[in-house]
């Protein structure tokens, strides 16, 4: 890729796997897979560069210096004052006016996905997209309508780079409070009807020869967040024996006038599995193109059935990064880390704010 060095959007068709570095994890593995002709949702990536620019140009950089000035030099070290300080760090953050010019660049391609996608103003995912691996640290917003609300949550995802689960990760681990910068990745939302996660190796056992996925109704952020107990199945990658556990799913995520929110499910609905026997194979199938695309590294996956789309080319994948470590094999620092990670703020209900310092119009 070429001009990263002024660039700081780019389309998911501009990247690789290889510009970690320059957008983070999750966007860089969706231009891979976008690359490779995967069912990937349309979508554009926000580089580290725009974190710094927005952190130095509208003064919040030096805001949050001289706040943590009053920690001295160890800086924040307990749980209560990382909570403290991300709270005020958050709001440092969160109060600041995106530039006019990075404000324009944002909407411009939100109206060229809608174009692309046929819409007038498409629903979008805005996540976070760092450059390791840090589970439950940082926040989504899903379903987000017209252009000035993508910017307000693009604002958003970069002040949870300061959440109490990220600081708090940082704490264990004795890194600083400040970090080098937050990609961001804005994608068509897929509607879900059902939707879930997939390991190509037992993220327990470790065994290579069996897939693993779990799946619910509606959008998979309950999988993801562990909210509720999903069906699982384990598929054996050469006989496609199954394995399969149906949980009772009473609660699904679904869009909301704004964001998402939790229903019921159905009563009809709660015991009856999520895939049925079609849609798993199919769902195998990509799990074993993915695997093999990047040389038999075993891959965690996010994946969403479109309930929109009528024919059968409705499965999606939504992000695949690789599997380093098994359950078994993590240290202890690492599982504690993950455990002060992990998201305890669904803030998928965000209020309006003023986010532009010109008006630039909506997508």
């Amino acid at each position: 890729m070429d001009d990263t060095s002024t660039k700081w959007l780019f389309w998911f068709d501009d990247l690789r796997g290889s510009d970690i570095d320059v957008v983070g994890k999750k966007c860089a593995n969706l231009g891979e897979m976008t690359h490779a002709n995967m069912a990937v949702p349309p979508g554009y990536a926000l580089s580290l560069t725009a974190y710094q620019r927005f952190m130095t140009e509208t003064g919040a950089q030096d805001d949050i210096r001289e706040y943590l000035k009053r920690f001295g030099t160890a800086g924040p070290v307990s749980y209560g004052e990382y909570s403290e300080a991300s709270r005020v760090i958050r709001e440092i953050v969160e109060s600041k006016l995106m530039p006019h010019d990075m404000a324009t660049q944002i909407l411009d391609a939100y109206r060229e996905l809608c174009n692309r996608c046929g819409g007038k103003e498409v629903a979008v995912a805005v996540r976070s997209s760092g450059t390791v691996s840090s589970p439950g640290a940082y926040e989504t917003y899903l379903n987000i309508r017209g252009g000035d609300e993508v910017v307000f949550h693009v604002i958003k995802v970069w002040g949870s780079a300061f959440s109490v689960q990220a600081l708090g990760a940082r704490m264990v681990k004795g890194q600083p409070v400040e970090i080098p910068g937050l990609g961001v990745a804005v994608l068509k939302m897929v509607n879900a009807r059902a939707a879930g996660v997939a390991f190509t190796k037992h993220p327990t056992t470790g065994d290579p020869t069996k897939i693993v996925i779990e799946a619910t109704w509606g959008l998979g952020e309950s999988v993801v967040g562990g909210d509720i107990s999903p069906d699982r199945f384990v598929v054996n990658k050469h006989t496609r024996e199954v394995e399969k556990v149906i949980n009772a799913k009473t609660k699904q995520v679904v869009y909301g006038e704004k964001g998402t929110e939790h229903i019921d499910v159905p009563p009809e609905l709660q015991e009856q599995p999520a895939l049925n026997d079609r849609e798993l194979q199919e769902l195998v199938d990509l799990c074993l193109r993915v695997e093999d695309y990047y040389e038999g590294v075993p891959q965690d996956m996010e994946w969403a059935l479109d309930g929109e789309i009528l024919s059968d080319s409705n499965l999606f994948l939504v992000q695949t990064r690789n599997i380093t470590k098994t359950a078994v094999q993590k240290s202890k620092s690492e599982v504690l880390a993950e455990m002060m990670s992990k998201s305890m703020f669904d803030g998928r209900h965000a209020a309006r704010k003023p986010t532009t310092s010109g008006s630039t119009g909506g997508g």
